[in-house]
Order: structure tokens, then C-alpha cells, then sequence
């Protein structure tokens, strides 16, 4: 497989979450410290998951991955949500909006292979956009559970008001649509299946097919 440079961005910001997670332990933060290696052990997800199924994702992946956990990492253990409120707070939503519809993109698009859906380019996008929206009212409704009946994260509030939480969410449709827009331009030259193909899916959902057939 040819060599993507772009990896080393994934690489950066993995070694900076994990500096989080040594400074987190060194100065006693161990709410920190566990957060910040759950979100390193997160970012070796994808890794295991293009290891085992044979599957050679975009380097942009691996990188908006480790780009949107390092944002949380480092938002709480460094303080950079409060510090850089909200303009810190407001990037880290736009970051995680683009991460979670890029997956929701490739995802459905793996399975409408796997189970022959046939689903057309506008459904593909308008899904995109809605996963991307709904993972992000999730995320909305932790963060108002956890100051709910934990009195906020170990930065304070996780939620500032109304306004605050709908800004949130303006930030993860923006980063849903810009996924949608760019998956627009690429239904306009390419077809579907060139997606799963270019990244040796195919490989992969034939095995599962030869698997299910033995069955």
C-alpha cells in the first residue's frame, strides 16, 4: 500500500494524548489519567478494525479520530475549555461533527454493500447528516446528565445554558454538512462501490459472504 505522510498527523496527535494521560498520572489528576487513556485506547480502535478486516481507511480518518479525542483530552486535563472558552469548546463540537458523520458516511455505505440495500446518493447524504446530528444530541445529553447528577466534569460545567447547547449542536451540523457536501462532490465523479472498493472492503464483505454461505 502506498505510504500516507498524512498518517503522522494521527501519530501527533496519539503521542499528545498520551503525554496527557503521563501528565494526568504525575500530578495526581487520576480522573484525568483513566479519561485520557480511555481516549488513547480509543484511538487504536480504527487501527485494530483496518488490521483485521484487511480494510485501508483514508489517513484523514485516523487523524479526525485522534484529532477529536485530543480536543477532549486536552480540553479537561489542560483546561483549554475554560481557558479558551467558548471558541475551544465551539472547535471541539465542529471537529467531533465532521469525525462522527465521516464514520456514519463510510459506514452506511459498508453495510448498504454487505446487505445489498441499494440506497441511492441523496439517502447516503442526508443520513450522514443526520447521524452526525443524533450523535451529537447524545453527546448534549450526557454532558446535561453528568451536571445533572454529578455537578459537572472535573472542568466545571459541562453545559453554560440553552444558547450554549444550541451552539453546540449548530457546530456539529456544521461539521455534519461539510462531510455532506464533500460527499456531494464525490457521488458527482464516483460511484458508490469505488469507495468500499478503493479501501479493499470488497475483500472483506466477500469473506463475510463466503462465511454466511458455509453456514
Amino acid at each position: 500500500m502506498e505510504k500516507q505522510y498524512g498518517m503522522y498527523l494521527a501519530y501527533f496527535f496519539q503521542t499528545l494524548i498520551g503525554l496527557n494521560c503521563i501528565y494526568a498520572f504525575v500530578t495526581g489528576n487520576l480522573v484525568g489519567f483513566f479519561s485520557a487513556l480511555i481516549m488513547f485506547v480509543a484511538t487504536l480502535i480504527p487501527f485494530i478494525i483496518a488490521h483485521r478486516m484487511n480494510i485501508h481507511f483514508p489517513w484523514f480518518v485516523f487523524f479526525l479520530i485522534a484529532l477529536a479525542l485530543w480536543f477532549h483530552t486536552a480540553g479537561y486535563i489542560q483546561g483549554y475549555y475554560e481557558m479558551f472558552y467558548p471558541y475551544y469548546d465551539k472547535i471541539a463540537h465542529l471537529v467531533s461533527g465532521t469525525t462522527v458523520a465521516l464514520l456514519g458516511f463510510l459506514g452506511v455505505i459498508f453495510l448498504d454493500r454487505y446487505w445489498n440495500m441499494k440506497l441511492n446518493a441523496l439517502f447516503i447524504i442526508g443520513f450522514t447528516i443526520i447521524f452526525g446530528m443524533a450523535l451529537g444530541g447524545f453527546w448534549e445529553i450526557y454532558e446535561f446528565l453528568v451536571d445533572t447528577f454529578l455537578g459537572g466534569s472535573m472542568a466545571g460545567k459541562m453545559q453554560n445554558g440553552l444558547n450554549d447547547t444550541m451552539l453546540d449542536m449548530m457546530f456539529v451540523l456544521a461539521g455534519s454538512i461539510i462531510v455532506a457536501i464533500m460527499g456531494v462532490f464525490y457521488f458527482r465523479h464516483h460511484r458508490k462501490e469505488d469507495i468500499v472498493g478503493s479501501m479493499n472492503g470488497d475483500e472483506f464483505l466477500n469473506s463475510l459472504n463466503t462465511d454466511a454461505e458455509d453456514e
